[in-house]
């Protein structure tokens, strides 16, 4: 690879590209020439050669000052829009601004340029040798939130462009709320005999009401999200199928309608079987919760009028028809819809509603998938006014979606394909990740308002009482690998934080749903301010905050932190302090002996300074016991118990870098549902975080 040039830096810059920054050693990196061609041509920036770039600089200084107005601009707390007018310095001409808010009220100012002051003047020679500056013309809003409509008009130019007045801090924030806890489990591991081989809505039901009986407030869990379950099968809730849609396979069958067909001895049998294999198989429990789902939505259109009436309604206020076509279609190709005919490819129009459902599909599958979405939503909803008045469901929402996903499909513009969202190279993965996930374009972003993340966000939000969104420095920049190079060889895309920090901030609101960010990993410096200035929570890791030597304690976390013991892509408490992480990087050949040993030896610290350099279950349990309550006792914002831990569950869900190597995301619990949650032992230690938390 190329050390790039001061001039492709410069044009990288420019173009919304980081193309240096800080490795995990604290060294300095720059992406290579390759990778910056790579990138700036997946954004739409042509080079033609790593020193030929004066003809694109030239192109984005005229396309940045020859927009008069922003296509987005923010406005905090209701106070008045503050609009920059991009404009020749000499231009004294007028200006008139309208804007026309969600409530249907219209505000307007006007006034020549000159009265505005002028600031960041600029002399592109793009830009015929004239000189250009920004001028800040100001409207009221009323004091109304929400996505507003802005017509200009500068000069001899107009326009439109897209407001997001939100307010600054989250609903519910660290310190608007008393200490709070709840439980962590992935819904797919909480299986029993009713439900099969995978848990499902009333083992989520079921924890909520372990959790509020004690005064808990949360249940915290994986994505939700739409999945491939069939062909292709992509079962990982950190590349859905959809950011805008459930995973039917959680819906509780039994209270949809399904008791019968749930006795009928064939299902039985297969949820016996399926029940005893040792990790969730997807297809298999798919196909047999997929039979009684066809029936359920046959029947509710058949003898159901109001319930069909209900979807249809549901069907018509947004995308959903148009995904239940996207499903069905797939299923009939059994293929990722990049191997579709180029008819279905590309040419199939926006279905807006179920009467519209093209010929050929299969109205039976679409039907199935838009009553699943539904009843999904139904029972979601149930949830939420059951128990969301003093917490409630604690919702992860991914960095992205698969590259087969519905919105890849419809909105292709939205994503660079070019590209992959990955991490750079870190202490564990040297050789840096590649998640196979397309990007967002900032640009396309931009030029809709954000519609597509706030349906995102609206889509959770509505359901969940605490979203938190996975990787946070996403918000402000990603780690974009082009097609073809090594992980390590990725360069960070920036975004636009205010404007995406707006629409989060905003929907919470609405929603009262509160917002935390994980905030693990590289972090730039700007991020965990800006979290601070919105009112978004932070994460507590405690494996990450483990004393090193006798005397020492677990870090404490503070009051703007949602804190647990361990994570999803971390091992178990149990599995910690066995050291069976160490073992498992050395089987994968992530480290070699001598650094395993090594960690080995900072781990049997570990053990002793927390009371026990003995690797046994007793003592475990003891020191699980005492860090939990050692959490529960802290200031933490919220504190979030991993159920399994309280057993001992010694493997991971999951093992970040691993895809085939390990079982992620199909362990289930080593016991049912029913009886670890009856466990007095399980009780007694969530009484106590109880006890510490009081309301």
């Amino acid at each position: 690879m190329t050390a790039p040039g001061e001039a492709l830096l410069a044009l990288a810059r420019a173009a919304g590209l980081e193309p240096s920054y800080t490795g995990w050693r604290g060294e300095g990196v720059t992406a290579s020439a390759e990778a910056l061609l790579g990138v700036l041509g997946a954004l739409g920036v042509a080079v033609t050669a790593p020193d030929d770039t004066a003809a694109a600089m030239a192109a984005l200084e005229r396309a940045r000052w020859g927009e008069r107005v922003p296509p987005v601009v923010v406005a905090w707390d209701g106070e008045a829009l503050a609009v920059p007018l991009r404009v020749p310095a000499e231009d004294d001409g007028d200006w008139a601004l309208e804007v026309t808010t969600e409530g249907g009220q219209v505000h307007r100012a006007a006034g020549r340029l000159f009265e505005l002051g002028a600031h960041d003047h600029a002399w592109p020679a793009a830009l015929d040798g004239r000189v250009h500056c920004v001028r800040t013309a100001r409207v009221e809003l009323g004091g109304e939130l929400g996505y507003h409509r802005l017509r200009w008009q500068v000069g001899g130019a107009a326009g439109e462009s897209h407001v997001l007045a939100a307010p600054s801090r989250a609903w519910g924030a660290p310190g608007e709320a008393g200490r709070r806890w709840g439980v962590f489990a992935p819904l797919y591991a909480v299986r029993d005999r009713a439900s099969g081989g995978a848990g499902d809505l009333r083992h989520l039901r079921a924890l909520f009401e372990q959790v509020t009986a004690r005064g808990g407030q949360y249940v915290a869990t994986l994505p939700l999200l739409s999945a491939f379950l069939d062909e292709p099968c992509h079962p990982s809730p950190y590349a859905p199928a959809s950011r805008l849609f459930w995973n039917e396979l959680y819906l509780d069958l039994a209270a949809a309608g399904g008791a019968a067909a749930l006795a009928r001895p064939e299902v039985a049998a297969e949820r016996a079987r399926l029940l005893a294999r040792p990790a969730v198989d997807y297809r298999a429990q798919y196909a047999w919760r997929r039979g009684v789902l066809d029936e359920l939505a046959a029947a509710a259109w058949e003898g159901a009028p109001a319930v069909r009436a209900a979807v249809d309604a549901r069907a018509r206020q947004g995308a959903l028809a148009d995904y239940a076509v996207f499903r069905a279609i797939g299923e009939a190709e059994r293929a990722p819809w990049s191997a579709w005919p180029a008819a279905l490819r590309d040419g199939v129009p926006f279905v807006a509603s179920l009467d519209e459902v093209p010929a050929g599909v299969d109205r039976g599958r679409v039907r199935t998938h838009a009553w699943a979405q539904w009843a999904m939503g139904e029972q979601l909803g149930a949830l939420k006014r059951e128990f969301g008045g003093d917490g409630g469901l604690y919702l992860d929402l991914p960095v992205g979606v698969n590259r087969d996903a519905y919105e890849v499909w419809r909105h292709r513009e939205l994503f660079l394909l070019a590209l992959s969202t990955g991490a750079p190279p870190d202490a564990l993965f040297v050789g840096g990740q590649d998640w196979g996930l397309p990007p967002l374009a900032p640009a396309a972003l931009r030029a809709t308002g954000y519609r597509y993340l706030a349906d995102c966000v609206r889509h959770h939000m509505h359901r969940a009482s605490m979203l938190r969104i996975d990787h946070v420095m996403g918000l402000h920049r990603l780690y974009c690998v082009p097609r073809g190079f090594a992980a390590t060889d990725g360069v960070y895309v920036r975004y636009r934080p205010d404007e995406i920090y707006a629409v989060f901030m905003l929907e919470s609101h609405r929603h009262r749903c509160a917002v935390v960010g994980e905030d693990l990993g590289t972090v730039p410096a700007e991020v965990r301010p800006a979290m601070q200035r919105h009112g978004v929570a932070r994460l507590f890791v405690g494996q990450f905050a483990m004393p090193g030597a006798p005397g020492q304690a677990m870090a404490t976390p503070a009051p703007e932190h949602v804190a647990s013991l361990n994570t999803h892509d971390t091992p178990t408490f149990a599995g910690y302090w066995r050291g069976a992480d160490i073992d498992d990087k050395l089987a994968l050949g992530l480290v070699d002996a001598a650094q395993a040993d090594a960690e080995r030896g900072e781990r049997a610290a570990t053990r002793a300074a927390l009371g026990a350099d003995d690797p046994g279950d007793d003592a475990c349990r003891a020191a699980m016991a005492a860090c939990t309550r050692a959490l529960a006792a802290s200031p933490a914002h919220v504190v979030l118990v991993n159920l399994e831990d309280l057993w001992l569950e010694a493997a991971p869900q999951n093992v970040p870098g691993t895809s085939e190597e390990r079982p992620n995301w199909r362990r289930p619990w080593s016991r049912p549902a029913d009886e670890a949650l009856a466990d007095p032992a399980v009780a007694a230690l969530l009484d106590d975080v109880a006890a510490l938390r009081p309301r």
